[in-house]
């Protein structure tokens, strides 16, 4: 009960940019509708589970914005034995993510030449329109995460034989995060929307393991965290590029 009760939190907390943005119409100006997804997030790293998501602008006075993203966490397939490289052995994950970030956009809209050749995805962004909402932003992020990951793992004991048996429990994490973000967005002229940044900051996770007997050191890869315990200040990187429509 106490995990739905966290969700419904999340959800509501999700709706306060909402509910803001309708209190306060006198600093708004009519604009399009922008949605945009974040394409990274689907990959299936650590887990084997994607982060189906989908979130929206408001846009403000001076150059200002407010961008909200929701997505639902789910795995592609329930296979105990799924590890690649980069992945914690799961069986299946569900969770929620809640992103909201407050922008300033600096009216810049030329594309610095050299950023196209560490950045890659900015090449798409050329021949944006020049909106209150396009060319260079930064941005300050937060992010929540819940997850509730079941995991597989064997227990070994004497009844009065020896016996080996496989165990199912379930891993509960909670990731709250802040961090700077610069970065471009692109709105053509036929409502295609690039929005591409990079950011640096922290966030703080905690692990709890219920109905789990064995020890199991699976670590975050990047992160070095103990992923079924423990919890810890970490850095945290932002990698994006979200695609959309201006409607």
């Amino acid at each position: 009960m106490n995990n739905y009760k966290k969700i419904l939190l999340v959800l509501l907390v999700a709706a306060l940019p909402f509910v803001v943005v309708a209190q306060m119409e006198h600093t708004l100006k009519a604009r399009h509708v922008i949605l945009t997804t974040s394409l990274l997030e689907y990959l299936p790293i650590p887990l084997n589970s994607g982060n189906f998501n989908i979130g929206t602008e408001f846009v403000l006075k001076d150059r200002k914005s407010l961008y909200a993203n929701i997505g639902i966490i789910r795995s592609y397939s329930q296979n105990a034995a799924v590890e690649r490289w980069f992945n914690i052995p799961s069986i299946s994950t569900k969770g929620i993510k809640l992103q909201i970030e407050g922008r300033h956009y600096l009216g810049k809209h030329k594309i610095f030449e050299p950023a196209v050749l560490l950045f890659w995805p900015h090449i798409f962004q050329y021949k944006t329109q020049t909106q209150a909402n396009t060319g260079y932003y930064v941005a300050l992020a937060s992010m929540y995460q819940y997850t509730a990951t079941e995991r597989e793992e064997g227990i070994d004991y004497y009844n009065p034989l020896y016996v080996h048996e496989q165990n199912i429990y379930t891993v509960y994490r909670n990731a709250v995060g802040l961090n700077v973000k610069f970065g471009y967005q692109c709105i053509k002229k036929y409502g295609l929307v690039v929005d591409y940044a990079v950011g640096l900051g922290g966030q703080y996770i905690s692990s709890i393991s219920a109905n789990k007997f064995g020890n199991n050191d699976d670590k975050d890869v990047f992160l070095n965290k103990p992923f079924d315990e423990g919890a810890g200040f970490y850095p945290m990187l932002t990698y994006q590029i979200r695609i959309g429509w201006q409607f």
